[in-house]
């Protein structure tokens, strides 16, 4: 074997050539200056480092560091400073949720929208683990993105559903019923559900009237918002399972919310009215969400604003006590009022007189009362108040 001779001997090399030209090798130099003080400084700030913050793990335990800093309490400062934040960015529109009606946030369309972006959150920690997150819902839970509503779809009724919650209730073997009779029954409202891809046996039908089902249901099977009974003719499910058929049956002969039957179907909407989870301004919020999934009954358009006259000779004019003298007086000077614009009420007169005459200061205050409202028709209309 030929000995390995270094052709660079006073290169401070270590020998190692990286290919056979030899032009790439290893040197045995020292680290730069700056590279050596970088990793001194180093050294130094990680002794810091593991002061200030907690670090070093002991037994059980570990050192907390002289800050007290943690990432928990670093993340309620960030919210705290978000929530802070939005509360004063958006605090008008807030506010004009809290004022508004639901009909009118419908209507509004920035109104409208942000309670739509706000509540999307509200409705995925509170109500998508049931209902899905798009409102599609689950096994056991409603659809809320379609039109068929146990409750009834409009504003009113959606905010009373998600204030008071509600609780199914169907009783478990109507009138007697058999298994073999209500695998039959299950069997007709599974075929009508399908409409005219549907054969529905006519002779089951009258297992339909003769076990009670109608007293809920209807005789058209379209149910009851009323009572939260189910249409039983479109093929909706309230309790959608992969056997169909299996879980009508359940529900015919276990009934729902059944306390004594193991095998009873559950539906019980809790009431976040009646909690501390959301709040009333959230509430609204949300009722506009789940009325914009696609199933809300239509809002009607705002009625129109009458325009109001602010001419002075329709502004009433005011007493200034409770006395009789000064009641009577402002009677007296909004009757005149009416009778200039020709819409003063027959009676109104008649009071006036009767109470001057009787110093009956109950006659003067409805007499007057009279006199404004005859104003305040005529601002409208000119002469919106009867006649003479």
């Amino acid at each position: 074997m030929s000995e390995h001779k270094n052709p660079f001997p006073g290169e401070n090399n270590t020998g190692h050539f990286w290919d056979d030209e030899q032009d790439l090798r290893e040197l045995n130099n020292r680290p730069p200056r700056w590279y050596m003080q970088s990793m001194l400084v180093g050294l130094v700030a990680i002794v810091i480092y593991s002061f200030y913050y907690p670090s070093i793990p002991w037994f059980g335990d570990h050192y907390k560091g002289s800050a007290g800093w943690t990432q928990i309490t670093e993340m309620k400062e960030s919210v705290a400073q978000l929530e802070e934040y939005r509360e004063r960015k958006f605090a008008a529109t807030e506010q004009a949720i809290a004022d508004s009606s639901l009909e009118d946030i419908v209507r509004d369309d920035e109104l409208r929208t942000y309670s739509i972006k706000t509540a999307k959150t509200l409705f995925g920690d509170n109500c998508a683990a049931c209902h899905g997150a798009g409102g599609q819902g689950n096994d056991g839970f409603p659809v809320l993105a379609d039109d068929d509503w146990l409750y009834g779809g409009s504003l009113a009724k959606i905010e009373q559903t998600i204030k008071n919650g509600r609780k199914g209730n169907m009783p478990a073997r109507m009138l007697g019923i058999t298994d073999a009779q209500a695998a039959e029954l299950a069997t007709f409202l599974i075929e009508t559900g399908k409409g005219a891809q549907g054969n529905p046996n006519p002779a089951s039908k009258a297992l339909y009237f003769s076990k009670g089902c109608i007293g809920c249901h209807g005789p058209t099977l379209k149910g009851n918002q009323m009572l939260g009974s189910a249409n039983l003719s479109d093929g909706i499910y309230r309790f959608k399972a992969e056997d169909q058929h299996a879980s009508v049956v359940r529900t015919i002969l276990h009934g729902v919310n059944n306390p004594v039957d193991a095998q009873t179907q559950n539906a019980i909407m809790p009431a976040f009215g009646h909690s501390n989870v959301i709040d009333a301004v959230q509430l609204k919020k949300l009722v506009i969400y789940v009325h914009q999934l696609g199933g809300g009954d239509p809002v009607k358009p705002a009625p129109k604003k009458v325009a109001v006259s602010k001419d002075a000779k329709y502004a009433p004019v005011i007493a200034k006590s409770d006395s009789f003298a000064d009641v009577i007086a402002a009677a007296e000077a909004n009757y005149k009022k009416n009778v200039a614009q020709n819409s003063g009420w027959r009676d109104t007169g008649k009071l006036i007189k009767e109470a001057k005459k009787t110093k009956d200061a109950s006659l003067a205050a409805r007499a007057n009362t009279q006199a404004v409202n005859a104003l305040r028709q005529a601002s409208v209309a000119v002469t919106a108040g009867p006649r003479f």
